[in-house]
């Protein structure tokens, strides 16, 4: 077993040196997430930061029309119901009190009069605008030398309408933004490191969870050698992507070990059935043949002994079902070799050999010489037990083959170990090494047949082998 186990060995030792150059797969997959996570915080990052850039605008005008609701709720109005001034609330006052220089309104009634400002300076902010054109207006304009947003806003009351100017400095935006950048960097980059480092824990115990199986499994296929080919590698809580894989490694180890078990049965029945003869044959030179009878049955038992030798090879080849080699197979063609094969057998023991042919053509998938072998045992088998003067059949049909006797046909109690390798009838006179049928056996067994024996309707036996139901 030395030859088989040295490249397992150098292998093992290539795989292990690879290791050693190579992260493991733990460490590669925490890397993942860490960096995975790492790229999702940065792009979180690059989007806010692409929001605050290309939408500071739009957050700046919901923010000032939200402040719009305020002013226009402290409108003073006169006793003619027109508005006169902006009375705000304390809170509300002391809000804009503190961002005056960068907050400013305008209240025009419908002619274009500024009737109410945040300031003594009463101009409007939109002076190159009708006070038509005014509502709906959002943009940046300058103001004494600064820019500002200033946006514009209609109201009836009273059944007139008035527009409220607000501008508000873009210096507020700039400043939220220096405000409120630092604080969002910093909160993703505490996170981002903690999610990163959770994530790599995680990661590295869900691949160490998922890799204790697979060790379980190499410790396993280590301990399996010549002479434990019983073990198996263990499938329990095996991923249910790699179990496949175990399935198929332990379908190898299967039909190695029945390989191997054959291998055993055929070295000790080549052993148990040749070392007889083979004692005979020493004993019968040694003694000398002193007569064309001992000549010939030395000759007899040589030729029985090259047969045994024969049938014991072709049952090893037909073993392993994996080792056929299956083709387009015409059974007819097969049968008239065979007959033609025996037919001098036949001619010298007076059997004549009759072959039905089907209906129509006939073809299956089969390995071609396993199958001559077969129908070769079988119809040679009949021979042998047939009387002079009698007829063997074959009958081929899509579903099958069969062959019938006219000989003393096998007793119920038999028709089950006659195909056990080396089993004799009791009493059985004729010469032979009760490896025919049992070869026969093999090889329907290899191809997925089924193979039995009853009675012929002539009173033999009568062979069948049924490739499809």
């Amino acid at each position: 077993m030395t030859p088989v186990l040295e490249p397992n060995r150098w292998a093992g030792s290539g795989r292990a040196a690879a290791a050693g150059r190579t992260p493991s797969l733990a460490v590669r997959l925490a890397l993942g997430f860490a960096l995975a996570f790492a790229s999702t915080a940065l792009l979180v990052v690059g989007v806010q930061t692409l929001l605050a850039e290309r939408f500071g605008h739009l957050v700046t005008r919901m923010s000032m029309e939200g402040q719009t609701e305020d002013i226009f709720d402290a409108f003073v109005l006169n006793g003619e119901r027109q508005v006169v001034g902006v009375q705000l609330t304390a809170d509300e006052s002391l809000g804009f009190d503190d961002f005056f220089v960068n907050l400013k309104f305008r209240v025009l009634d419908d002619s274009g009069q500024v009737v109410a400002s945040s300031e003594a300076d009463r101009r409007s902010l939109l002076p190159a605008r009708g006070v038509a054109e005014q509502p709906g207006f959002f943009g940046v304009v300058p103001i004494d030398g600064r820019d500002f947003f200033v946006g514009a806003w209609q109201r009836e009351v009273h059944g007139r309408a008035y527009v409220l100017q607000l501008a508000r400095s873009d210096r507020f935006e700039l400043l939220a933004r220096q405000a409120v950048t630092p604080a969002i960097t910093e909160t993703v980059a505490l996170l981002g490191t903690m999610s990163a480092l959770i994530f790599a824990l995680a990661g590295a115990l869900a691949v160490r969870s998922v890799l204790r199986p697979i060790r379980a499994a190499e410790v396993a296929a280590r301990g399996v050698g010549g002479r434990n080919l019983a073990a198996r590698l263990p499938t329990d809580r095996m991923p249910s992507e790699i179990r496949p894989l175990v399935q198929a490694f332990n379908s190898v180890l299967d039909r190695l070990e029945r390989s191997f078990q054959e291998q055993e049965r055929f070295i000790a029945n080549a052993a148990h059935e040749l070392k007889t003869p083979l004692a005979m044959a020493r004993a019968r030179l040694e003694a000398g043949l002193r007569s064309e009878d001992d000549r010939t049955r030395v000759l007899q038992e040589l030729d029985t002994m090259g047969r045994q030798v024969q049938q014991l090879l072709q049952l090893a080849q037909v073993a392993d079902p994996q080792a056929m080699r299956r083709s387009a197979v015409q059974p007819l063609e097969v049968a008239r070799e065979v007959l033609d094969h025996l037919a001098f057998k036949a001619h010298r023991a007076d059997i004549t050999l009759h072959l039905e042919e089907p209906e129509g053509a006939v073809q299956i998938e089969a390995d071609a010489g396993a199958m001559f072998v077969l129908l070769k045992n079988l119809v040679e088998n009949a021979i042998d037990f047939s009387p002079a003067g009698s007829v063997v059949e074959v009958r081929l049909s899509s579903a099958g083959i069969s062959v019938d006797d006219c000989g003393p046909g096998v007793p119920v109690e038999h028709r089950l170990q006659i195909f056990e390798r080396f089993w004799r009838a009791p009493g059985q006179t004729r010469t032979g090494s009760g490896l025919g049928l049992a070869l026969v056996q093999e090889i329907a067994q290899a191809h997925g047949w089924a193979v039995s024996c009853g009675p012929a309707s002539g009173g033999g036996a009568s062979f069948s082998v049924r490739w499809s139901a």
